[in-house]
C-alpha cells in the first residue's frame, strides 16, 4: 500500500513549480478566496494533495512555501479559521505586520500562512516577507514625512541612483509604500523613492497646520517663551520676551513629528499661535521700544493688538509714553501704551527726542495739572497765582514758574504776540490756544495734548480740563519749539 504523500520543504515543491502562471484564485484586490479544483476524479485518495495542486495548475513560485517569519499586507484581506479560506475570522489592513508560524497546504493545493487565530493567504501579490526590523519602518502610507536628517530621493527601491538631495526639516508628500526584494519598505515620492526608516523620517503631527514648516527667516514672539537646547524642549537656555524678533536658521523635527525653529543657541517653538512671521514691510515700523513717540497724525488707541476695538483719540502732536512692542498674529508690530495699543507705523508716529525746551514744556504741563480745581478770580491781587487765577494770569504764571519764560504781558491781547503762530492742525503740548480775533482776544488756555486744554475757565468752574473739540480755539501760538 502506498503511503500518504506529505509535502515537506522544497524538494517536492520544486517539482510543482513548472505549472502555469498564478491562477485567478487570489486577485490583487483580494475580494474572493482561492478557487478549488472540483473536477479531479481519477486520482487515488493517497495522492489527493498532489492531485489538487496539479488540477488547480498552481504556480508555487507565486506563493510562500516556507515560513517567511514576518509579512506585511500589500492589500486589505482577512484571516480565516480554515485553510481553505472559507470562514473569515478578522480583517487585516494593508500595511499590517503579521508574524507567521508556519506554512500549510490546503486540500485544494494552495499554500496558506499559519498566523495567530487561523490562516492567511500566502500569495506574494498580497503579502511580502519583510526584514526582522520592520517595526523601525513605515509600512502604512503616512501621507507626508519630515526629514530628520539630510538625505536623498533615489530613482530605484534599492537606492543605487540618487535623483536629488533633501534637506533636514523638509516636508515630503508620500504617494505610497513599495518594497525591495529583501523586504525593506520604501516611500514612493515625487520623482523616486525615499527611506521609510523612522529614525530618518517622521510623520508630522496631525496639527501641522498650526506650525511653521518652512523657514520664515525671522519670527516675532507673541508670548513670553524660552529657547531650549534640545528639540524635545527639556532644557531651557534663555528667556525671550513677548515682541522680540529672532532670526531663524532652519526647521527641524522631533521624533514624534513636531517642528521646531532652529535659532542661535538652540530651538524655539514653531507654533504659529506663539510666534509669527513679521510683515515684509517691517522697516516701516518701530520694532524696538522708542521710549516716547509723538503723533504725526490724528489716531486712536485700541483695546486690542489687532487694532479692532477703537478707544481714546490721540491727536497730532501728542507725546505718548511707550511701554513696549507687541506683534499682532498677522505680523504687524504695535506700540503698547497706557490704555491699549497704538500703530507703530513710522508714517503715523515718530520717536520723540527730548530737548531742553521739551523738558521745560513737560514741566509747564505738570505744574498746570497740579492747579486743577484752583479758583478763578479777576482781582488784580490774585489773578497771577499761585493759588487763584484768571485765564491770562494762569498761562503767564505757568511759563514763568516752570520754564523761566516771561510772556509778553499778562493779558490775552499782549500774550498773543508771544512765540509764533502754528496751525490748529499741528498742535503740540505747551501751545497757547487763543479765542477771539487777533488783537481782540478774550480767552487763552494751555494745550495739554490729546485734544485737551487746561485753563482758568470761569468763576464757577475754576481751573479745569476741556476737550477742545467742544470749544474750538481761534488760533494758537507756540512759545517753545
Amino acid at each position: 500500500m502506498v503511503k500518504p504523500l506529505v509535502i515537506i520543504g522544497m524538494s517536492l515543491l520544486g517539482a510543482m513549480c513548472t505549472f502555469s502562471q498564478v491562477s485567478a484564485d487570489e486577485p490583487d484586490t483580494y475580494t474572493r478566496q482561492d478557487s478549488i479544483a472540483t473536477n479531479v476524479t481519477s486520482v487515488s485518495a493517497n495522492d489527493t494533495q498532489l492531485s489538487n495542486v496539479q488540477a488547480a495548475s498552481i504556480n508555487l513560485n507565486n506563493y510562500y512555501t516556507t515560513n517567511p517569519g514576518k509579512i506585511v499586507m500589500l492589500v486589505d484581506a482577512h484571516t480565516y479559521t480554515d485553510n481553505e479560506l472559507k470562514n473569515p475570522l478578522k480583517k487585516v489592513t494593508k500595511g499590517s505586520v503579521i508574524n507567521v508560524y508556519g506554512v500549510e497546504i490546503a486540500p485544494s493545493g494552495y499554500p496558506r500562512l499559519k498566523v495567530d487565530g487561523g490562516y492567511l493567504t500566502a500569495n506574494k501579490n498580497n503579502v511580502i516577507k519583510v526584514t526582522d526590523k520592520i517595526e523601525n519602518y513605515y509600512t502604512v502610507n503616512p501621507g507626508q514625512v519630515a526629514l530628520l536628517i539630510n538625505d536623498y530621493v533615489y530613482s530605484d527601491v534599492d537606492f543605487t541612483s540618487r535623483v536629488r538631495s533633501i534637506s533636514k526639516g523638509s516636508l515630503v508628500t508620500v504617494q505610497g509604500i513599495e518594497y525591495t526584494s529583501t523586504g525593506y519598505p520604501r516611500l514612493k515620492v515625487d520623482g523616486g523613492y525615499l527611506t521609510a526608516n523612522k529614525s530618518l523620517v517622521t510623520k508630522p503631527t496631525d496639527k501641522i497646520a498650526n506650525y511653521y514648516t518652512t523657514n520664515p527667516g525671522q519670527v516675532a514672539l507673541l508670548v513670553n517663551d524660552y529657547v531650549y537646547s534640545d528639540l524635545d524642549f527639556t532644557t531651557k537656555v534663555r528667556a525671550v520676551s513677548k515682541g522680540t524678533l529672532i532670526s531663524v536658521q532652519g526647521i527641524e523635527y522631533t521624533s514624534d513629528g513636531y517642528p521646531r525653529l532652529k535659532v542661535s543657541g538652540g530651538y524655539l517653538t514653531a507654533n504659529n499661535s506663539r510666534v509669527t512671521k513679521p510683515v515684509s514691510t517691517l522697516s516701516n515700523y518701530y520694532v524696538t521700544n522708542p521710549g516716547k513717540i509723538i503723533m504725526l497724525v490724528n489716531a486712536h488707541i485700541y483695546g486690542d493688538v489687532n487694532l479692532q476695538n477703537q478707544g481714546n483719540a490721540v491727536t497730532k502732536g501728542t507725546v505718548v509714553n511707550v511701554q513696549g512692542i507687541e506683534f499682532a498674529p498677522n505680523g504687524y508690530p504695535r506700540l503698547k501704551v497706557s490704555g491699549g495699543y497704538l500703530t507703530a507705523n513710522k508714517a503715523n508716529v515718530a520717536q520723540y527726542k527730548e530737548t531742553a525746551n521739551s523738558v521745560k514744556i513737560q514741566q509747564v504741563i505738570k505744574l498746570a495739572k497740579t492747579k486743577l480745581g484752583d479758583p478763578y478770580t479777576q482781582s488784580q491781587a490774585g489773578r497771577l497765582g499761585p493759588n487763584s487765577f484768571d485765564c491770562s494770569g494762569f498761562v503767564y504764571y505757568l511759563y514763568k514758574t516752570a520754564a523761566g519764560v516771561t510772556l509778553n504781558g499778562t493779558v490775552t491781547t499782549t500774550e498773543e504776540k508771544s512765540g509764533h503762530e502754528v496751525s490748529l492742525n499741528a498742535l503740540k503740548p505747551g501751545d497757547l490756544l487763543f479765542y477771539g480775533t487777533r488783537g481782540s482776544t478774550y480767552h487763552v488756555g494751555l494745550y495739554e495734548g490729546n485734544g485737551v486744554m487746561i485753563h482758568a475757565s470761569t468763576p464757577e468752574d475754576g481751573v479745569k480740563e476741556t476737550q477742545i473739540q467742544y470749544y474750538m480755539p481761534s488760533f494758537a501760538r507756540r512759545i517753545l519749539d
